[in-house]
């Protein structure tokens, strides 16, 4: 038995990455922090450097979206080649599953973003205090019929305040669209010929600077792993689970440092390298099923499309009833991120359970 009969597992990385996706924006929405806290509250004592550093540890919003991108492409490369679908099976369920999910997320961050300015707190409208709040200025002033066709198309148009409902989490989803539209092609790779598909987008992205060249280098590298695990690996890479775990730390600490102290970039490459540690981890020594932290994979989806509204929502009555529009405390964040958790339960059942029952049945179909 190979390594991929495991795969069920690793849609634990899923949820820890949304969880740690949801820090990250709490605290751009809810706590100054970074030279702002440090430079207004000040680092007293030993304490006071350990709570920074821990809050640091979550500066990898956009590492954990390259996660995702990696684990979409192995995941859906294992699904096409262990169910028989036709490519207009294939995108259907694709559409299936992202967008129903995705409307209820639009239309409810459409709706909390109005009655936040307009009902509950209109002094969080602002182009003047901070850069959160200069982003729910625009994009409530962008807010139209074409801002919401192009945020439906996942596309960004800054001149229209970015998304429908300021949700910025929506950005990663054109590159998954992208991804899927040419899964057919990638698909006939053989593997050899995807690493050289890498290099070469990497080198366009060097000589454009555009990013839709550079986000589809993941979803490559997804596939290459998955070719990995399931022709080569037979065992993991480092046998003592202990000393697999340090390296799994090291690397986390490692993300998070080039992240600020070299540049994004960097990061990304250093979790392209971190993900095939935790893949190998998951996959050879997670053998029982943590409840859980699959539970935490299986709402990922909706946590993630939902917890830009919510945080929103949460910050347009702290800020009414405080009199506040920034917060040095971390109490605001911590309990955005607690609320945004547990309110991802309810909408999960609502908005995309139903889709993958959908889903379900049309499998049963097709397979009778």
């Amino acid at each position: 038995m190979g390594p991929l009969t495991n795969i069920r597992n690793l849609h634990i990385t899923r949820g820890l990455a949304a969880l740690l996706v949801v820090v990250f924006h709490a605290k751009y929405i809810l706590w100054v922090g970074g030279k702002v806290y440090t430079t207004t509250i000040g680092l007293h004592n030993f304490k006071d450097y350990l709570i920074f550093a821990i809050d640091m540890l979550s500066s990898c919003g956009r590492q954990c979206v390259m996660v995702f991108f990696i684990l979409s492409a192995f995941v859906i490369r294992h699904t096409t080649l262990h169910h028989r679908y036709t490519w207009i099976e294939f995108y259907k369920h694709r559409i299936i599953r992202i967008y129903l999910p995705f409307l209820f997320s639009l239309i409810f961050s459409a709706i909390v973003l109005y009655f936040a300015i307009t009902k509950i707190n209109p002094a969080i409208y602002s182009n003047t205090v901070r850069e959160f709040n200069t982003s729910l200025y625009n994009s409530f002033n962008g807010f139209s019929v074409k801002q919401v066709i192009k945020t439906f198309l996942f596309l960004d148009n800054h001149t229209l305040g970015k998304y429908t409902g300021d949700n910025f989490a929506y950005w990663s989803l054109g590159h998954e669209l992208i991804f899927y539209l040419l899964f057919p092609f990638y698909a006939g790779l053989q593997k050899n010929n995807l690493f050289l598909l890498s290099v070469l987008l990497a080198i366009v992205f060097v000589l454009t600077g555009l990013y839709i060249f550079y986000y589809q280098i993941f979803f490559l590298a997804g596939l290459l792993l998955y070719e990995y695990f399931q022709n080569i690996s037979k065992t993991p890479l480092i046998k003592n689970r202990k000393m697999y775990w340090l390296v799994l730390i090291i690397f986390f600490i490692a993300v998070n440092l080039t992240n600020k102290i070299i540049s994004e970039t960097f990061s990304d490459i250093v979790t392209l390298v971190y993900s095939f540690f935790i893949f190998d981890y998951i996959l050879f020594f997670v053998k029982g099923k943590n409840k859980n932290l699959i539970t935490l994979g299986d709402i990922s989806y909706t946590l993630y499309l939902n917890h830009i509204p919510v945080l929103i929502l949460f910050y347009s009555i702290l800020t009414l009833y405080t009199e506040k529009l920034v917060f040095y405390s971390r109490i605001p964040y911590y309990s955005g991120v607690i609320l945004a958790l547990t309110l991802a339960f309810p909408i999960y059942y609502l908005a995309e359970k139903p889709s993958i029952n959908l889903l379900n049945k049309m499998k049963k179909r097709n397979n009778k």
